[in-house]
Protein backbone atom coordinates (compact mmCIF):
# COMPACT_ATOMS: atom_id res chain seq x y z
CA UNK A 1 0.00 0.00 0.00
CA UNK A 2 2.87 2.36 0.82
CA UNK A 3 4.50 1.66 -2.57
CA UNK A 4 1.27 2.47 -4.36
CA UNK A 5 0.94 5.73 -2.49
CA UNK A 6 4.54 6.78 -3.31
CA UNK A 7 4.07 5.90 -6.95
CA UNK A 8 0.88 7.93 -7.13
CA UNK A 9 2.57 10.98 -5.54
CA UNK A 10 5.50 10.78 -7.99
CA UNK A 11 3.16 10.78 -10.98
CA UNK A 12 1.31 13.86 -9.65
CA UNK A 13 4.62 15.74 -9.20
CA UNK A 14 5.76 14.81 -12.72
CA UNK A 15 2.55 16.11 -14.28
CA UNK A 16 2.76 19.33 -12.28
CA UNK A 17 6.36 20.03 -13.43
CA UNK A 18 5.84 19.15 -17.10
CA UNK A 19 4.45 22.56 -18.22
CA UNK A 20 7.45 24.37 -16.76
CA UNK A 21 9.96 21.97 -18.33
CA UNK A 22 8.51 22.24 -21.86
CA UNK A 23 7.40 25.90 -21.73
CA UNK A 24 10.01 27.14 -24.25
CA UNK A 25 9.27 24.39 -26.66
CA UNK A 26 11.79 22.86 -29.03
CA UNK A 27 14.66 24.91 -30.51
CA UNK A 28 13.57 26.51 -33.86
CA UNK A 29 15.32 25.49 -36.98
CA UNK A 30 17.07 27.98 -39.32
CA UNK A 31 19.53 30.91 -38.84
CA UNK A 32 19.53 32.56 -35.42
CA UNK A 33 19.15 36.43 -35.44
CA UNK A 34 21.98 38.32 -33.71
CA UNK A 35 21.23 41.76 -32.20
CA UNK A 36 23.88 44.42 -33.01
CA UNK A 37 24.92 46.72 -30.15
CA UNK A 38 24.13 50.46 -30.52
CA UNK A 39 27.07 52.52 -31.83
CA UNK A 40 28.83 54.49 -29.11
CA UNK A 41 28.18 58.28 -28.90
CA UNK A 42 31.23 60.23 -30.17
CA UNK A 43 33.33 62.34 -27.85
CA UNK A 44 32.90 65.90 -29.15
CA UNK A 45 36.07 67.22 -27.44
CA UNK A 46 39.07 64.96 -27.09
CA UNK A 47 42.65 64.88 -25.91
CA UNK A 48 45.34 64.93 -28.64
CA UNK A 49 42.98 66.87 -30.89
CA UNK A 50 44.00 69.14 -33.79
CA UNK A 51 41.69 72.07 -34.56
CA UNK A 52 41.66 74.28 -37.66
CA UNK A 53 39.67 77.50 -37.37
CA UNK A 54 38.64 79.88 -40.18
CA UNK A 55 36.95 83.11 -39.09
CA UNK A 56 35.92 86.61 -40.01
CA UNK A 57 36.27 89.54 -37.65
CA UNK A 58 34.97 92.99 -36.83
CA UNK A 59 37.56 95.17 -35.07
CA UNK A 60 37.09 98.56 -33.45
CA UNK A 61 39.69 100.93 -32.06
CA UNK A 62 39.79 101.69 -28.37
CA UNK A 63 40.71 105.28 -29.31
CA UNK A 64 38.08 106.55 -31.72
CA UNK A 65 36.91 109.92 -32.98
CA UNK A 66 38.91 112.78 -34.46
CA UNK A 67 41.18 115.55 -33.30
CA UNK A 68 40.00 119.04 -34.14
CA UNK A 69 42.42 120.27 -36.79
CA UNK A 70 41.03 123.56 -38.14
CA UNK A 71 41.44 124.73 -41.71
CA UNK A 72 44.26 127.11 -40.87
CA UNK A 73 46.80 128.39 -43.32
CA UNK A 74 50.21 127.28 -41.95
CA UNK A 75 51.81 130.42 -43.35
CA UNK A 76 49.62 132.53 -41.08
CA UNK A 77 50.43 130.64 -37.88
CA UNK A 78 52.01 133.48 -35.90
CA UNK A 79 54.75 136.05 -35.75
CA UNK A 80 57.10 136.01 -38.71
CA UNK A 81 54.71 134.13 -40.96
CA UNK A 82 53.92 135.68 -44.30
CA UNK A 83 50.58 135.59 -46.03
CA UNK A 84 50.85 133.10 -48.93
CA UNK A 85 49.55 135.66 -51.39
CA UNK A 86 53.01 137.31 -51.22
CA UNK A 87 54.91 134.06 -51.33
CA UNK A 88 57.56 133.81 -54.04
CA UNK A 89 55.62 135.93 -56.46
CA UNK A 90 56.27 138.57 -59.05
CA UNK A 91 53.81 141.33 -59.78
CA UNK A 92 53.71 143.48 -62.85
CA UNK A 93 52.05 146.85 -63.06
CA UNK A 94 48.67 145.20 -63.52
CA UNK A 95 49.02 142.57 -60.73
CA UNK A 96 49.71 139.31 -62.62
CA UNK A 97 51.64 136.70 -60.55
CA UNK A 98 54.83 135.16 -61.91
CA UNK A 99 55.17 131.46 -62.74
CA UNK A 100 57.91 130.60 -60.23
CA UNK A 101 55.40 130.11 -57.41
CA UNK A 102 55.57 126.32 -56.75
CA UNK A 103 52.83 123.95 -55.61
CA UNK A 104 52.86 123.15 -51.87
CA UNK A 105 51.62 120.21 -49.75
CA UNK A 106 52.22 120.33 -45.99
CA UNK A 107 51.11 117.95 -43.22
CA UNK A 108 49.53 120.20 -40.60
CA UNK A 109 48.15 117.75 -38.03
CA UNK A 110 46.80 114.33 -37.05
CA UNK A 111 43.09 113.77 -37.51
CA UNK A 112 42.24 110.16 -36.60
CA UNK A 113 42.76 109.36 -32.94
CA UNK A 114 43.07 105.68 -33.79
CA UNK A 115 46.49 105.16 -35.35
CA UNK A 116 46.05 101.61 -36.65
CA UNK A 117 42.96 101.56 -38.88
CA UNK A 118 43.00 105.19 -40.04
CA UNK A 119 39.32 105.14 -39.04
CA UNK A 120 37.22 103.97 -36.10
CA UNK A 121 36.68 100.32 -37.12
CA UNK A 122 37.61 97.70 -39.67
CA UNK A 123 36.65 94.28 -41.04
CA UNK A 124 39.08 91.41 -41.37
CA UNK A 125 39.62 87.71 -40.89
CA UNK A 126 42.13 84.98 -40.17
CA UNK A 127 42.96 81.35 -39.51
CA UNK A 128 44.33 79.47 -36.52
CA UNK A 129 45.62 75.99 -35.76
CA UNK A 130 45.46 74.53 -32.23
CA UNK A 131 46.67 71.31 -30.65
CA UNK A 132 44.95 70.12 -27.44
CA UNK A 133 47.24 67.78 -25.55
CA UNK A 134 44.39 67.22 -23.09
CA UNK A 135 40.65 67.66 -23.26
CA UNK A 136 40.95 71.04 -21.57
CA UNK A 137 44.20 72.74 -22.65
CA UNK A 138 45.82 73.54 -25.97
CA UNK A 139 48.37 75.72 -27.75
CA UNK A 140 48.24 77.19 -31.23
CA UNK A 141 49.20 79.80 -33.75
CA UNK A 142 46.94 82.27 -35.53
CA UNK A 143 47.28 84.72 -38.41
CA UNK A 144 45.01 87.75 -38.72
CA UNK A 145 44.46 90.54 -41.21
CA UNK A 146 42.53 93.80 -40.95
CA UNK A 147 41.48 96.18 -43.73
CA UNK A 148 42.95 99.44 -42.46
CA UNK A 149 42.27 102.48 -44.61
CA UNK A 150 44.41 102.20 -47.78
CA UNK A 151 46.91 100.04 -45.89
CA UNK A 152 46.64 96.39 -44.80
CA UNK A 153 47.37 95.54 -41.15
CA UNK A 154 48.32 91.96 -40.34
CA UNK A 155 50.19 89.83 -37.85
CA UNK A 156 50.55 86.53 -36.04
CA UNK A 157 50.00 85.33 -32.47
CA UNK A 158 51.12 82.30 -30.44
CA UNK A 159 48.12 81.32 -28.31
CA UNK A 160 47.18 79.31 -25.23
CA UNK A 161 43.57 78.12 -24.82
CA UNK A 162 41.76 76.63 -21.81
CA UNK A 163 38.28 75.19 -22.41
CA UNK A 164 35.63 73.39 -20.38
CA UNK A 165 33.59 71.00 -22.59
CA UNK A 166 29.96 70.56 -21.63
CA UNK A 167 28.16 68.32 -24.09
CA UNK A 168 28.35 69.98 -27.49
CA UNK A 169 29.38 73.32 -25.94
CA UNK A 170 32.83 74.40 -24.82
CA UNK A 171 33.32 77.86 -23.26
CA UNK A 172 36.96 78.91 -23.36
CA UNK A 173 39.47 81.62 -22.52
CA UNK A 174 42.45 82.41 -24.71
CA UNK A 175 45.54 84.59 -24.69
CA UNK A 176 48.78 85.03 -26.56
CA UNK A 177 51.69 87.12 -27.74
CA UNK A 178 52.75 88.02 -31.26
CA UNK A 179 53.30 90.91 -33.66
CA UNK A 180 51.42 93.23 -36.00
CA UNK A 181 52.55 95.35 -38.94
CA UNK A 182 50.97 97.91 -41.23
CA UNK A 183 47.94 100.08 -40.63
CA UNK A 184 47.66 103.82 -41.12
CA UNK A 185 46.87 107.15 -39.46
CA UNK A 186 44.91 110.01 -40.98
CA UNK A 187 46.44 113.49 -41.23
CA UNK A 188 45.24 116.83 -42.56
CA UNK A 189 47.25 118.42 -45.37
CA UNK A 190 47.43 122.01 -46.58
CA UNK A 191 47.57 122.08 -50.36
CA UNK A 192 48.25 124.96 -52.69
CA UNK A 193 48.15 124.55 -56.45
CA UNK A 194 48.89 127.08 -59.13
CA UNK A 195 47.52 126.91 -62.65
CA UNK A 196 50.04 128.31 -65.18
CA UNK A 197 48.65 129.96 -68.26
CA UNK A 198 48.56 133.06 -70.44
CA UNK A 199 47.33 136.44 -69.26
CA UNK A 200 44.96 137.61 -71.96
CA UNK A 201 42.42 140.42 -72.03
CA UNK A 202 41.99 143.54 -69.97
CA UNK A 203 43.82 144.44 -67.96
CA UNK A 204 46.14 144.41 -69.89
CA UNK A 205 44.60 143.41 -73.20
CA UNK A 206 47.98 143.71 -74.89
CA UNK A 207 49.81 141.37 -72.49
CA UNK A 208 50.01 137.90 -74.10
CA UNK A 209 53.10 136.57 -72.34
CA UNK A 210 53.09 132.91 -71.31
CA UNK A 211 54.10 131.49 -67.96
CA UNK A 212 51.92 133.39 -65.52
CA UNK A 213 49.89 132.12 -62.58
CA UNK A 214 46.31 132.73 -63.65
CA UNK A 215 44.65 130.74 -60.82
CA UNK A 216 45.87 129.92 -57.32
CA UNK A 217 43.87 127.41 -55.27
CA UNK A 218 44.29 126.58 -51.57
CA UNK A 219 42.50 123.56 -50.07
CA UNK A 220 42.75 120.98 -47.28
CA UNK A 221 42.62 117.21 -47.57
CA UNK A 222 42.56 114.35 -45.06
CA UNK A 223 44.77 111.46 -46.18
CA UNK A 224 46.12 108.31 -44.54
CA UNK A 225 49.83 107.90 -43.81
CA UNK A 226 50.89 104.26 -43.54
CA UNK A 227 52.74 102.66 -40.62
CA UNK A 228 55.85 100.84 -41.77
CA UNK A 229 57.26 99.09 -38.73
CA UNK A 230 56.52 95.97 -36.69
CA UNK A 231 54.99 96.29 -33.22
CA UNK A 232 54.41 93.70 -30.51
CA UNK A 233 50.86 92.44 -29.95
CA UNK A 234 49.29 90.99 -26.80
CA UNK A 235 45.89 89.27 -26.90
CA UNK A 236 43.37 88.06 -24.30
CA UNK A 237 39.81 86.89 -24.87
CA UNK A 238 36.80 84.74 -24.04
CA UNK A 239 34.58 82.69 -26.33
CA UNK A 240 32.29 79.73 -27.00
CA UNK A 241 32.42 76.78 -29.40
CA UNK A 242 29.51 74.56 -30.45
CA UNK A 243 30.13 71.20 -32.14
CA UNK A 244 27.60 70.48 -34.86
CA UNK A 245 29.20 67.06 -35.43
CA UNK A 246 32.15 65.29 -33.89
CA UNK A 247 34.49 67.09 -36.29
CA UNK A 248 32.78 70.37 -37.28
CA UNK A 249 31.97 73.23 -34.97
CA UNK A 250 30.96 76.89 -34.83
CA UNK A 251 32.85 79.46 -32.77
CA UNK A 252 32.56 83.06 -31.65
CA UNK A 253 34.68 85.07 -29.26
CA UNK A 254 35.84 88.51 -28.23
CA UNK A 255 39.51 89.41 -27.85
CA UNK A 256 41.16 92.61 -26.67
CA UNK A 257 44.45 93.34 -28.39
CA UNK A 258 47.18 95.58 -26.99
CA UNK A 259 49.82 97.01 -29.36
CA UNK A 260 53.09 98.06 -27.80
CA UNK A 261 56.67 98.75 -28.80
CA UNK A 262 59.32 101.43 -29.15
CA UNK A 263 57.96 104.81 -30.17
CA UNK A 264 59.41 107.63 -32.25
CA UNK A 265 57.40 110.75 -31.57
CA UNK A 266 56.06 113.10 -34.20
CA UNK A 267 58.12 116.23 -34.77
CA UNK A 268 57.40 119.68 -36.11
CA UNK A 269 59.46 120.70 -39.13
CA UNK A 270 60.01 124.08 -40.73
CA UNK A 271 59.26 124.72 -44.38
CA UNK A 272 61.06 127.70 -45.93
CA UNK A 273 60.20 129.18 -49.29
CA UNK A 274 62.37 131.98 -50.66
CA UNK A 275 61.61 134.21 -53.60
CA UNK A 276 61.23 137.82 -54.67
CA UNK A 277 58.39 140.25 -54.77
CA UNK A 278 58.97 141.80 -58.19
CA UNK A 279 57.23 144.84 -59.62
CA UNK A 280 57.36 145.36 -63.36
CA UNK A 281 56.23 148.17 -65.56
CA UNK A 282 55.33 146.96 -69.04
CA UNK A 283 57.84 144.08 -68.71
CA UNK A 284 60.60 146.12 -67.09
CA UNK A 285 61.56 145.33 -63.48
CA UNK A 286 61.33 148.51 -61.44
CA UNK A 287 61.49 146.95 -57.94
CA UNK A 288 62.58 143.62 -56.40
CA UNK A 289 62.19 142.76 -52.69
CA UNK A 290 63.42 139.42 -51.26
CA UNK A 291 60.65 137.40 -49.57
CA UNK A 292 61.24 134.50 -47.17
CA UNK A 293 58.12 132.55 -46.22
CA UNK A 294 58.11 130.06 -43.32
CA UNK A 295 55.51 127.48 -42.27
CA UNK A 296 55.50 124.67 -39.73
CA UNK A 297 54.53 121.16 -40.73
CA UNK A 298 54.30 117.77 -39.01
CA UNK A 299 56.76 114.88 -39.41
CA UNK A 300 54.74 111.78 -38.32
CA UNK A 301 56.49 109.45 -35.92
CA UNK A 302 56.25 105.66 -35.76
CA UNK A 303 54.95 104.13 -32.55
CA UNK A 304 52.24 102.09 -30.88
CA UNK A 305 50.15 104.80 -29.21
CA UNK A 306 46.37 104.64 -29.74
CA UNK A 307 46.53 101.35 -31.63
CA UNK A 308 44.79 99.00 -29.14
CA UNK A 309 41.63 97.40 -30.48
CA UNK A 310 38.82 95.02 -29.64
CA UNK A 311 37.88 92.25 -32.05
CA UNK A 312 34.76 90.09 -32.39
CA UNK A 313 35.34 86.87 -34.33
CA UNK A 314 32.90 84.33 -35.79
CA UNK A 315 33.77 81.25 -37.79
CA UNK A 316 33.93 77.50 -38.23
CA UNK A 317 36.29 74.88 -36.76
CA UNK A 318 37.39 71.50 -38.05
CA UNK A 319 38.74 69.01 -35.49
CA UNK A 320 40.65 65.77 -36.05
Amino acid sequence: MKKLTLTFCALIALFAAAPAIFADGPEPTGKKEVMQPAPPVCDFYRAHEWDLGIWGSYAFGSDTGQFNVPNDDPFNGGSGFVNPTTEDIGTDFFGAQAADNPNIRLNIGQVSENQLFGRDDSWGGGVDVKYFWSKYFGVGIEGLGLAAKTNFAGGGVLTFTARYPWGRFAPYVTGGLGFIDGGSTEYKFFNKQNVIGTVVGPPPDFDTRNGFVVNEREFWTVDPVGNHHVRALGQIGIGMEYRVTCHIGLMTDFTYNVVFGKDSVSKVGTFTLQGSDITELFGTVIDSTPVINVANYLKPGQGSDNQDFGMVRFGVTFSY
